[in-house]
């Protein structure tokens, strides 16, 4: 299964065909990964994630990111996204996950953290690399690898999104992950004070960092 975005929308191929970058992810494993998304999140929310992967496969070719950890962690990312609130918050308890004030009261929030325990358990994917961009796909985080940051980015990009700057962060992303990043912080921190709730620390201590070491690569 492949998603069917607008061919202007993902690059080009760059270099090997994508297959070739593919090879350390076994085809099985991903058509059983795709029958459980298929199978457990509504027809919306598959098709978007679908579009991610293709997304940040793309990306991932252009900015010599490895493309099969770019695959699983897109295809994995929203595995628990439409979990109730009830099954996030057992989850996180029966995995000892510490859970914070704001994942109390929007449990919405531990999607990502639990999306490892998911992978492991119905998948056996072990990739630490992977579980780390899952957790941090929705809030960022003050050290994002350059994988963590590609997740980040897709998940706003991918064409079914109905803003605008979707396509404006995708075109800027080819040419400038991290600046790409950046947008797509300051998109949710607005989004969130616009809609009158709080911030998530994570969010504000990850664009205040990324911030701070622009600003010294600039003057360095």
């Amino acid at each position: 299964m492949t998603a069917a975005p607008d061919s202007g929308f993902l690059p080009p191929a760059i270099g090997q065909p994508l297959a070739a970058h593919l090879m350390a992810n076994d085809p099985n494993q991903i058509a059983h990964i795709e029958k459980y998304l298929s199978e457990n999140l509504s027809p919306a929310r598959f098709k978007h994630v679908l579009s991610v992967r293709d997304v940040a496969v793309g990306l991932a070719k252009q900015h010599g990111i490895d493309a099969a950890q770019a695959e699983m962690a897109a295809l994995l990312h929203d595995s628990a996204k439409e979990k109730s609130n009830e099954e996030l918050l057992a989850l996180a308890k029966n995995h000892r996950l510490e859970v914070d004030e704001y994942e109390e009261q929007t449990p919405g929030l531990l999607h990502g953290k639990v999306a490892p325990f998911i992978a492991t358990e119905e998948f056996g994917v072990t990739d630490e690399m992977v579980f780390k961009a899952l957790r941090c796909h929705s809030t960022g985080a003050v050290e994002m690898s350059a994988l963590d940051q590609l997740l980040f980015v897709a998940d706003f990009c991918e064409p079914n999104r109905p803003y605008t700057a979707a396509q404006e962060v995708y075109e800027l992303a080819k040419l400038d992950l991290e600046a790409a990043v950046l947008e797509v912080m300051q998109f949710k921190l607005r989004k969130t004070i616009l809609k009158k709730q709080q911030l998530h620390p994570d969010s504000l201590h990850a664009y205040n960092n990324l911030l701070k070491n622009r600003s010294r690569n600039r003057l360095s």
